[in-house]
C-alpha cells in the first residue's frame, strides 16, 4: 500500500469515528426535550405533556426548578424524588426527577391506561412533592426520606401531600385519580390495599373539599 493510500484509509477511520462521535452525542441530546426548566423524556408521551402541563403552568413557584421526567422501573405508577448530591450545592441547584413507570410486567395502574383527568391530578400531586422538597432545608428533605421507611411515615407525608394538592385547587383531579385506581383500574388486589391505606380516599378528598370551599 502506497503513501497516498495510507493517507486516504487514515482519513477516512478519523472521519468515520468523527461522525460516530457525533451521531452518539445527538443520540444523547435526543433522548430528553427541554421546556423551560423541565427536560422531559422524548418517550414520554405528547398527551402526557399535554396533561402535566395543565397543573405545572399553574405553579408559577416551580418553574425555576430544575426538573427531569424520565422512565424507570418503579413499585409504583410514578414517583418524585430530590437528585440526592444536589442537595450538597444548595438550594439554587437543587434538581429533581419525576419517574414515570416503565416495567411492563408491573401489576399496579400504568400511566398509559389512566383517563385524562385522573393523569392531571397525579400530576398535580408528584409537584406537591416537589414544593414539599422546596419549602425544606436538606434536613428537612432527609427527613421526609426517613419517614419513607416505615408504613405510618409514608401515610403521614402522602395524605400531606394529597391536601396540597387540593389547596392548590386540583382535588377534583386528584379526586378522579383516587376513583380511578381503587375503582375502575385493572391493579391487583395488593396494590389498590397499598393505596387506599396510604393515600386519601376518594371520600376523604371529597370531604376535605367541602371543608376548604369559600363559604359565601
Amino acid at each position: 500500500m502506497v503513501l497516498k493510500d495510507w493517507v486516504g484509509l487514515v482519513t477516512g477511520l478519523v472521519i468515520s469515528s468523527m461522525v460516530t462521535a457525533q451521531n452518539a452525542v445527538d443520540q444523547k441530546i435526543k433522548r430528553y426535550n427541554k421546556v423551560g426548566n423541565l427536560k422531559v423524556d422524548t418517550s414520554f408521551n405528547s398527551s402526557y405533556l399535554n396533561d402535566f402541563m395543565i397543573p405545572y403552568q399553574e405553579f408559577a413557584d416551580l418553574h425555576n426548578c430544575k426538573i427531569k421526567i424520565k422512565n424507570k422501573k418503579l413499585k409504583t405508577t410514578m414517583a418524585a424524588r430530590p437528585h440526592f448530591f444536589s442537595l450538597l450545592l444548595g438550594k439554587k441547584n437543587r434538581r429533581y426527577v419525576i419517574l414515570v413507570n416503565k416495567n411492563e410486567s408491573f401489576k399496579g395502574v400504568h400511566l398509559k391506561d389512566v383517563p385524562s383527568e385522573a393523569r392531571v391530578g397525579l400530576f398535580a400531586h408528584e409537584l406537591m412533592h416537589i414544593r414539599d422538597y422546596e419549602s425544606r432545608k436538606v434536613s428537612g428533605v432527609m427527613e421526609r426520606g426517613f419517614q419513607y421507611l416505615s408504613h405510618k411515615g409514608k401515610k403521614k407525608v402522602e395524605h400531606y401531600t394529597d391536601s396540597l394538592t387540593i389547596a392548590a385547587g386540583f382535588g377534583q383531579q386528584l379526586y378522579h385519580w383516587a376513583s380511578y385506581v381503587l375503582h375502575d383500574s385493572d391493579a391487583c388486589e395488593e396494590y389498590k390495599n397499598f393505596k387506599s391505606e396510604v393515600y386519601m380516599c376518594p371520600v376523604t378528598i371529597l370531604s376535605q373539599m367541602e371543608a376548604t370551599r369559600p363559604r359565601p
